[in-house]
């Protein structure tokens, strides 16, 4: 009797793995003893070969329910493999006006995902170096986990 049900959870498993086929590049990095100070950059490296297609660039955020304020601005630095540097602003909202946490998570943690650059076509193939950094008034914040996800638009 149990086995049809375990077969079954086991075949929608393999079936959702393989929904994830845009998915060029998805890495998190944890913060120091889940504090994110000034300090504390956080360098992710992806390595990208497709120049035609569109893509839509990530910023994730994992954040304890003690964070003090609404929302968290980071500087976002990205370095192309010819050498450009760009970099922007960043202000993520984590906290509707009412207080609610805008993100998913269940306990202490919560989680949001921003679209940070939407149909974007990388020119040269090689290792874009995506930096964020810290850019509060406040030190340290409750920060725990933060990532970088690029995805191919219409794999």
């Amino acid at each position: 009797m149990r086995y049809p049900i375990i077969l079954a959870v086991m075949v929608l498993f393999l079936h959702c793995q393989s929904c994830d086929s845009g998915m060029v590049y998805d890495q998190y990095m944890s913060t120091e003893q889940g504090m994110w100070s000034w300090q504390d950059a956080k360098e992710f490296k992806a390595d990208i070969s497709d120049t035609i297609s569109m893509h839509n660039i990530y910023l994730q955020v994992r954040h304890t329910v003690e964070y003090p304020m609404s929302n968290l601005y980071m500087l976002v630095h990205v370095k192309a493999p010819s050498g450009q540097h760009l970099t922007d602003t960043i202000n993520m909202i984590l906290a509707a006006p009412d207080g609610k946490w805008t993100g998913r998570g269940n306990g202490n943690i919560r989680e949001l995902m921003l679209l940070y650059k939407k149909q974007t076509k990388f020119r040269i193939p090689g290792t874009y170096v995506f930096t964020l950094e810290q850019a509060m008034r406040q030190a340290e914040l409750p920060v725990t986990d933060l990532g970088v996800r690029i995805e191919r638009i219409n794999p």
